[in-house]
Formats: C-alpha cells, sequence, structure tokens
C-alpha cells in the first residue's frame, strides 16, 4: 500500500519526475513543430506535384479523398518500405563493429556497400589511422542506422534541396595546428665590428645589399695596423739576414774558420729571428688577415707591396693604389653568403672595436619557433614535416622540426618546438607570425566525403548513403543510414576512416533535411533509436 504525503498546505507536492516530464517536452516543442511543419509540407507537395493550387480549389469542402500516406514517414503508405518492410528486404543484420567503431561496418562486410561493382577497399592502414590520436566514437546502443529515410519520389527529394555527392579518393593530409614566429637562424647571424681602432676609409656595401662569403664590406684605416705590418716586414728582414749568416758560419765551421762558440751565437741569432717573425705573422693573423705562402723568402721590393695591400682583392687594391699611400688598412669582410640587415658605417666615421658595423644574415635558411598546446605535444616528434604560411597568407613553406623543448614555457604554457625552414626563394621574413601544420599523417589516397555530408547526434556520425538501385524506374527513393568515424578535415572535405567506401553517393547538401525526417520518424515511444539491452 502507498502513502502519499500532503504538504502543510494540503496539497499534494508535484514529483520531481514530473517537473522532468514536463521540461523535457517544452523542450523538444519546437522540433516537434518544425517537424510536423516539414510533414505538412511534403505531404503537401506530394498531392500538388509541388505547384500552388488555385484559388478555387481553396473553395468549397474539404478534400474527401482517403489519403494514401504515411504521416510518420511522409511517404504513401502503400510504398512505405519502413511500415512495409517486405517492400525492401535488407540484408542481415551485422551488429556493431568494435574495431572500426562504426554499426553495419562496411570495411568487414563490403557486400553491404551501395556500389553497382565490386567494392573497393581502402589503400591504407585505417585502424592505425583510427589509433593515431583519439576519435569521436559512436554509441554502440545507437539504432539510427537500423532506418532508412525514403522519399516519394526522386523529384520530391530534388525538390526538398537534396544533393548528392560522390565518395571520391583525395590526397588529405591531417596535422596539429600551432602559431609560429619566424626568426633568422642565430647560427647563420653574425655582427660585425673593426677588430681595431681606426677611421672608416671606405664602404662598399649597405643596408639591403647581397653579399658573398669573405667579401669586402669596409676599408678601415688603422695606425695599430700599420704598425703590425711594420713588425712583420722588419721580423721578414732579420729573418732572412739570420738565415744567410747562419748558413755561412756552417760553412766556415766545416772548415775549421770559425769556432763553434760564433756557430752557435749566429744559430742562436737566427731562431730569435724565426720566433719574431712567427709572432710578426701571427699579430696580423690575428686580425684577420691571410698570410702569403713563402712570404719570407720574398725579395724586399716585393715584401713591401704584398705586406701593404694584405688582405685586399684585386679589384680594390688598383684603386687603392691610385688614391692613397696608406698601408694601414684592414677589410672588413662577410663571414657567409648572406644579406646585410643593419648597416652603421660612413666613410670618415672614426669607430673602435666596440661599434657594431654590420649585421650579417643568410635568410636562406631560417629558424620557425612554435608554440604547441601541451593537449597536443604528445603527437610531436623530431623530424616530423611542418607547413607554415604566415598571417599574411604567402606561399607555404616546408621545413623539418629540429628541437623539441623538454620543458613547458611557465608564461603560456606551451611546448616550444624549433622547426628549419628553407627559404631560398626569400619569401620568409624575420619576425613575422603564422600558423603552421606538423603532418601527422599523409594520406595520398583518403576516403572522402563533402563536409556537408556529415551529420550528428548526440552519439553518433552519420552519413546518408543513397541506395544503389535509386535511379532505377520504381525502385523505391532510399537513403542508407551509415555510421561514420572522421579522421582528417580540410577546407572542404572530410576523410571517413570507416563507414562508407568509394563509389558510394551521399546526400550533401540537404542532408539536415535527412537528419531531421529521420529524427522525427523516431519521436516517442522512448524513440526507438537506442538499444536499451544489456550488452554482452
Amino acid at each position: 500500500m502507498s502513502t502519499i504525503v500532503s504538504s502543510p498546505n494540503g496539497q499534494v507536492p508535484v514529483s520531481p519526475t514530473s517537473h522532468n516530464l514536463w521540461r523535457r517536452l517544452a523542450h523538444g516543442l519546437p522540433n516537434i513543430v518544425v517537424f510536423s511543419v516539414l510533414g505538412w509540407l511534403m505531404y503537401f507537395g506530394h498531392h500538388t506535384g509541388w505547384k500552388l493550387p488555385k484559388f478555387s480549389a481553396l473553395q468549397g469542402a474539404a478534400a474527401t479523398a482517403t489519403d494514401d500516406w504515411c504521416t510518420d514517414h511522409l511517404v504513401p503508405e502503400s510504398q512505405c518500405v519502413e511500415c512495409h518492410p517486405e517492400l525492401f528486404p535488407r540484408a542481415e543484420w551485422t551488429g556493431f563493429c568494435r574495431q572500426h567503431g562504426v554499426a553495419e561496418c562496411v570495411l568487414d562486410h563490403p557486400e553491404r556497400a551501395q556500389v553497382s561493382g565490386t567494392p573497393q577497399a581502402p589503400s591504407y592502414d585505417v585502424v592505425a589511422a583510427l589509433a593515431l590520436r583519439p576519435r569521436t566514437e559512436n554509441n554502440s546502443r545507437n539504432m539510427l542506422h537500423k532506418k532508412l529515410v525514403q522519399f516519394a519520389s526522386a523529384d520530391s527529394a530534388t525538390k526538398a534541396g537534396v544533393d548528392v555527392d560522390v565518395v571520391q579518393e583525395r590526397p588529405m593530409t591531417e596535422f596539429v595546428a600551432a602559431n609560429g614566429e619566424v626568426m633568422f637562424d642565430p647560427t647563420r647571424v653574425a655582427h660585425l665590428a673593426s677588430r681595431v681602432p681606426g677611421t672608416v676609409a671606405q664602404v662598399y656595401k649597405t643596408l639591403g645589399d647581397n653579399v658573398a662569403a669573405g667579401e669586402v664590406l669596409a676599408l678601415i684605416d688603422s695606425s695599430a695596423v700599420g704598425q703590425a705590418k711594420s713588425q712583420l716586414q722588419h721580423a721578414v728582414a732579420q729573418y732572412q739576414l739570420r738565415k744567410s749568416i747562419v748558413g755561412r758560419l756552417r760553412e766556415a765551421s766545416d772548415n775549421g774558420a770559425v769556432s763553434k762558440k760564433s756557430l752557435l751565437e749566429g744559430e742562436t741569432a737566427f731562431q730569435e729571428a724565426q720566433i719574431a717573425f712567427f709572432s710578426a705573422r701571427q699579430a696580423l693573423a690575428n686580425l684577420g688577415f691571410e698570410m702569403p705562402a713563402n712570404i719570407e723568402t720574398s725579395e724586399p721590393a716585393e715584401l713591401a707591396e704584398m705586406i701593404r695591400f694584405l688582405g685586399l682583392p684585386e679589384d680594390i687594391v688598383q684603386v687603392v693604389r691610385r688614391e692613397t699611400q696608406s698601408a694601414n688598412l684592414i677589410p672588413l669582410r662577410s663571414p657567409f653568403p648572406g644579406v646585410v640587415v643593419t648597416a652603421d658605417i660612413v666613410a670618415g666615421e672614426v669607430v673602435t672595436a666596440s661599434n657594431q658595423l654590420y649585421t650579417i644574415s643568410d635568410p636562406d635558411r631560417m629558424w620557425l619557433l612554435l608554440n604547441v598546446r601541451p593537449d597536443d605535444a604528445r603527437y610531436v616528434a623530431s623530424g616530423q614535416t611542418v607547413r607554415f604560411r604566415t598571417d599574411e597568407n604567402s606561399a607555404e613553406a616546408l621545413g623539418k622540426i629540429a628541437w623539441i623543448s623538454p620543458a613547458v614555457d611557465e608564461q603560456t604554457r606551451t611546448l616550444h618546438v624549433r622547426v628549419i625552414l628553407g627559404n631560398t626563394e626569400r619569401r620568409l621574413r624575420d619576425k613575422t607570425f603564422g600558423t603552421a601544420k606538423i603532418v601527422l599523417r599523409e594520406e595520398p589516397r583518403a576516403i572522402t566525403v563533402p563536409r556537408e555530408a556529415i551529420q550528428t547526434t548526440s552519439d553518433a556520425t552519420f552519413v546518408f548513403v543513397r541506395d544503389k538501385h535509386y535511379l532505377e524506374a520504381g525502385a523505391p527513393k532510399v537513403f542508407h543510414v551509415r555510421q561514420v568515424r572522421i579522421g582528417a578535415r580540410d577546407d572542404g572535405f572530410v576523410e571517413l576512416l570507416a563507414g562508407v567506401l568509394p563509389g558510394e553517393v551521399v546526400a550533401v547538401k540537404g542532408s539536415p533535411v535527412l537528419l531531421a525526417q529521420l529524427l522525427r520518424s523516431n519521436l516517442g515511444a522512448g524513440c526507438g533509436c537506442h538499444d536499451h539491452q544489456p550488452q554482452k
């Protein structure tokens, strides 16, 4: 025996279940109204040939003809394949495929594919693709795939706005997106200054100029250079003199003309000359000069000319010989091929070793620093291909991941990833921003449908596949409800890793109409779209 407890005012309280029921009815009322209007339009279109009746036809008594019309499925009752399954025999149900995550899997049962010829299997491993990253899953208890969406005729489907497209194979790329900034490769950026204090004698390169490796950018006139050259010239002369003396002493010592002591003193002096020559040569080498071979054997006049224009290319030598008698010139050279990105130098200006005169960068190879979200970090690995496009929609640049930070940035909470980008066409510029695609998978023959073909409910993803006999005269005009698994996406297409095969025809434009009819036909009585039996 049950007991009802009254409230203090004597009224019976409304149970929470009643509140929930009314709330669900209130929320579902707009959908019911929409589906009812849709059903009325389908009924009206079927009986009027989709033409407005004349005004005279609207006068008089209501229609008295007995309607051959299924109000649940919006087709003539005599043609309704849902109400009369014998009109459209169905294949035996195969259940839910746990491997691919769809019901009535055409990958395992290609005979279910709605194609006229032999079904074509995918050309790649869809199981591996499904396992690459988390995918939207289908509820195994969702039973909407057992339903059919039927039209009274092909013409009525067209007038309802339903258009179709063929499931096709096309190249698709699955990727992780990340924002990034382009910068010069720090290992290919040189900040140049004069090695010694002096005065700028000549300026040959300025901002924006391309330079080759070793090319002279400017000439600096420095007394320190002149002094170092003079010391070298003196050291060479002493070296030659002491070498000649020790040679004669050795001959005389062999003949007994000089003592061993004199020979030893001569050899010691020659060694000192060798050391002085080495020190003088090294002093100039430390300033960046390349020393000619066998300079210690040069004649005095030849040596003086050689040291005066030391380090200068022949074309500059010809100009300098005409314009100045100075032997104090030191060239400022580019260490590698690149472009002048800063130039703070003027002829006649006094400079020191602390003055930055040029910045040279090699723009043919750039760095791209990406900020990858922590959720995507697990998919990133060294060597992966990266496609980058700046915010100005420049041409796509390709590169490879070269480094992944071992720590997450404290402020942005993102993972820093460095990519090396080729930039031989020099379209990328330092300090520009853009979006990168870190390629996880590339499929040259992915199974795809237009994005409009995808329809979803709360627990499943569908496409509507046109029956292979649809265009035959007298055949029921039905669309099969097919669960699918989504893979890669681009601007216009979606890869389907399971659920369809190439050559099948799916509803594209107007597919929401099919979903609306599918859901409408399942309203009430627990909707009938889920299997409520316990799962084994």
